[in-house]
């Protein structure tokens, strides 16, 4: 006979999410897409959207599809190798062709500029109700929150407003507020490495006759076997070539903390003086140079406090060598969106809690392995998913275990598995 659930109608849910970052955002498309009624709070009024080249593997682009987003107004780049340049000639000393990376994994390898990716999101967040998308989100601007009261399911922000939630959806980044609120103390400290992050136009890389940058449509690397390393990549449309370059914090002594920290490019040459002359040809004329200080967090004991969850770098911060941290929140959303599902109503239909229980069963010890590998490749490129291979060392995090990764299934099975305890 089936369940009284099974015939009841869809429950709906009040959620609230801290934060409209990407990971926020991210969140809130995977549960209107479940027919929940989700408000994201943003304690700024996005006059200051900032950043850089965004790559996203199939573990998380797959979500991106999924949930009908509109890949091409992001104007990405299909990334199609791995390059490796020697440090100081630039000759190419490895490739990792991605040919035929759609055909093992599903979904391209994408490259995205970090607006580009925020304007798409939020434009599907404010997209109109329909039988597809679910309710229309709402997006509250200057909303900072202070605080959460998780068995009440208050919000408490700075101008004296208040909020309350059946699900509260913290994504309010790596100096997240609401994790304080829910009792957890980051064990943190800083990196070693620091990062410069720039950009150049394609079409400035041709007068400069440095075409082969704008033409390759890879990831190339310079260094990575210490901390030194040069990131390069094509985003929006190809029409933009970002860099993230990578230095020893004891170089300028920076202690300022952001990510955000304005640079010259006389300081961004100077840091890396035997390196590729072309690259510091490329370098004398970027544009938006920031400075950016990195730390690295140990997991932390726990993502969730009765109907409150965290959710992308409030959950799991990491250090960014895997270009994994996007696809992390991604996938943090994704897995909201299938367990506050009708599939898995019965888990949560009488206690939200439950939900974010089997959440944070579904997410933390895939995102901590994650985490840990990034810390790694930070001084070695080997540990680099595409690099890597679990035949230099067992346990190794490879490619195939992060992109070809089934959520669904693995949500699936941790149900049958909890089930079969339970008889």
């Amino acid at each position: 006979m089936p369940s009284a659930i099974a015939n009841s109608p869809p429950k709906s849910l009040n959620v609230a999410i801290i934060g409209s970052g990407l990971g926020g955002l991210s969140a809130a498309i995977a549960l209107r897409r479940q027919g929940h009624h989700v408000t994201v709070y943003e304690r700024y009024d996005f006059a200051n959207e900032v950043g850089a080249s965004l790559s996203v593997a199939s573990n998380g682009s797959r979500f991106l599809e999924q949930w009908k987003v509109d890949i091409p107004a992001v104007k990405p780049v299909v990334l199609q190798k791995l390059v490796m340049h020697e440090w100081s000639s630039g000759e190419v000393k490895g490739e990792y062709g991605l040919g035929d990376y759609k055909a093992r994994f599903g979904t391209e390898y994408f490259n995205f500029h970090r607006i580009d990716m925020h304007n798409v999101l939020l434009d599907t967040v404010k997209a109109e109700s329909s039988d597809e998308m679910g309710p229309q989100g709402e997006i509250v601007v200057n909303h900072k929150a202070l605080e959460v009261l998780p068995e009440k399911g208050i919000i408490k922000f700075e101008n004296g407003n208040t909020a309350t939630a059946d699900l509260i959806i913290a994504a309010d980044g790596i100096r997240s507020l609401t994790r304080t609120s829910i009792g957890i103390t980051p064990q943190v400290e800083s990196s070693t490495s620091c990062c410069y992050r720039c950009i150049i136009q394609s079409s400035k890389l041709h007068e400069l006759g440095l075409s082969e940058f704008v033409l390759s449509n890879g990831i190339e690397f310079w260094g990575g076997f210490g901390i030194n390393k040069i990131v390069m990549s094509a985003c929006h449309d190809g029409e933009t070539i970002s860099c993230y370059c990578f230095y020893p914090a004891s170089f300028n002594g920076l202690s300022k903390d952001g990510w955000n920290i304005s640079a010259s490019p006389e300081e961004l040459i100077a840091t890396y003086p035997d390196l590729d002359p072309r690259l510091h040809a490329l370098f004398t004329h970027a544009t938006d140079i920031k400075m950016w200080r990195l730390y690295i967090h140990q997991p932390y004991p726990y993502w969730h406090k009765s109907i409150v969850g965290l959710l992308g770098d409030a959950a799991h911060p990491m250090l960014p060598d895997q270009s994994q941290g996007f696809c992390m929140a991604l996938e943090d959303a994704g897995a909201l969106g299938h367990i506050f599902s009708e599939e898995f109503r019965d888990i949560w239909e009488n206690d939200v809690g439950k939900g974010l229980e089997l959440y944070e069963e579904v997410r933390k010890e895939r995102a901590s392995r994650v985490q840990a590998a990034s810390a790694r490749a930070r001084t070695d490129l080997s540990e680099r998913i595409g690099w890597s291979s679990s035949t230099d060392r067992p346990g190794k995090l490879t490619i195939e275990e992060v992109c070809g990764y089934d959520m669904l299934a693995h949500i699936r099975q941790i149900v049958v598995d909890r089930s079969s305890t339970q008889v």
